[in-house]
């Protein structure tokens, strides 16, 4: 096959070609010419207005951490007063509770004696005079108690609205410290710092983001609210100092009134212990001498075992008599009626001794019984102690109030 002939042009177009060369490479270089000349303007313009704009930006951070430097002050001066009133209110509580405090000792000796009681068992859990006074005890107590308590609520509600107070400054402080610490480096910040760098998107709006406005007014309300709670505060104090008054007379009147049922109660219980261990006594003497009735039963039985084997055996090598001697006669009559009166008798032994072990069984369910019921008034007998020695004990606590 024969190779193509390579294309051939007219000497026209290769003047033509040269021509459109020479002409877009002088109209490409006036282009780009002109453009260097715009790029030039350009970078003068824009360093200019960049230098111009971080010097704004360097003049308003300034500004900026002075503005935060202000309320800095405010709000620890605001803190500092805010710590001084609740120390004042504090003591201020410790005064009124010192009349409180000591009614704290015999609540809870008369709660403890309730509590106490509540372990009684049995029949012994009953509603007596002891518990109805008890009861009354708490009551007066807590009569008495409420008089105080009622500026004490009040002295700690206000203790808590200043502690929020104070924890609302130190929060705006310590945010204010953080915002300081931020602006300041950011004055120390240059284009050599060696801690800068492009972040991605930091024009953004980010959530919680405030006014100036907004941020002043925050701190304001901060400062005005503490305020307010310091005087309210101031006023309270005053009144607590003058509601410290409390007496003791009732509380003693019946604290002896308790003490009285207690003993009688006291008493009444040794008694009847006293008459149970008595009858304890007696049944286990009863029981003694029963159960030994019943070996004795057991063993009259056992001895009627050998005689039965007897006759049985004597009866039974008769039965192998030869022919007519297999007869009937009065050995064989006496053996039968032995074997006949023995199971008689037996049968008696027996009788009488399921009566005995019934009885037996009956007096240990009664001595179970009176053993259970000498441990539950022993138990209640212990218990009415304890309370006994609990208030002798704090007597003199309560003698000195």
């Amino acid at each position: 096959m024969a190779a193509l002939s390579p294309t051939k042009y007219a000497t026209a177009d290769w003047h033509t070609s040269n021509f459109v060369i020479q002409s877009s490479a002088e109209r490409q270089r006036s282009v780009a010419h002109t453009i260097r000349q715009q790029s030039e303007v350009l970078r003068n313009d824009t360093e200019n207005r960049t230098r111009w704009t971080q010097h704004t930006s360097n003049t308003s951070v300034q500004n900026r951490v002075g503005e935060i430097e202000n309320w800095v002050k405010t709000l620890e001066k605001t803190l500092t007063d805010v710590e001084k009133e609740i120390g004042l209110l504090a003591e201020c509580k410790d005064k009124a509770e010192q009349a409180l405090r000591a009614k704290v000792v015999p609540i809870d000796v008369a709660l403890q004696c309730l509590s106490l009681r509540e372990q009684r068992l049995g029949i012994d859990m009953v509603r007596d005079e002891v518990e109805a006074e008890l009861h009354k005890e708490v009551g007066v107590i807590e009569g008495i108690q409420n008089i105080l308590s009622q500026r004490i609520t009040e002295a700690f509600q206000q203790t808590c609205a200043l502690q929020r107070c104070h924890q609302q400054l130190h929060s705006d402080l310590k945010d204010k410290y953080s915002a300081l610490n931020i602006d300041t480096e950011c004055i120390q910040m240059n284009n050599l710092s060696g801690t800068v760098s492009l972040h991605p998107d930091p024009t953004r709006i980010k959530k919680g983001i405030v006014n100036p406005e907004q941020w002043c007014s925050f701190s304001a309300h901060n400062t005005a609210s503490a305020k307010d709670e310091i005087q309210n505060s101031t006023s309270l104090r005053e009144l607590i100092y003058q509601t410290i008054k409390q007496t003791n007379s009732d509380l003693v009147a019946q604290w002896t009134a308790t003490n009285y049922a207690l003993r009688k109660r006291l008493h009444q219980i040794e008694q009847i212990k006293q008459e149970l261990e008595w009858q304890l006594k007696n049944t286990e003497t009863e029981i003694g001498e029963v159960e030994e009735e019943v070996q004795r039963l057991e063993q009259s039985l056992a001895d009627k075992t050998a005689p039965m084997m007897v006759a049985h055996t004597r009866l039974e090598s008769r039965t192998y008599r030869p022919n007519v001697e297999l007869c009937r006669d009065k050995a064989q009559y006496g053996l039968v009626d032995e074997v006949m009166e023995i199971s008689k008798t037996k049968r008696l032994l027996q009788d009488k001794l399921e009566v005995t072990v019934q009885t037996l069984g009956t007096l240990q369910r009664t001595l179970a019984r009176i053993q259970q019921d000498h441990g539950i008034k022993a138990n209640s007998l212990a218990l009415d102690q304890e309370c006994i020695r609990m208030r002798e004990q704090n007597l003199s606590i309560e003698g000195s109030n």
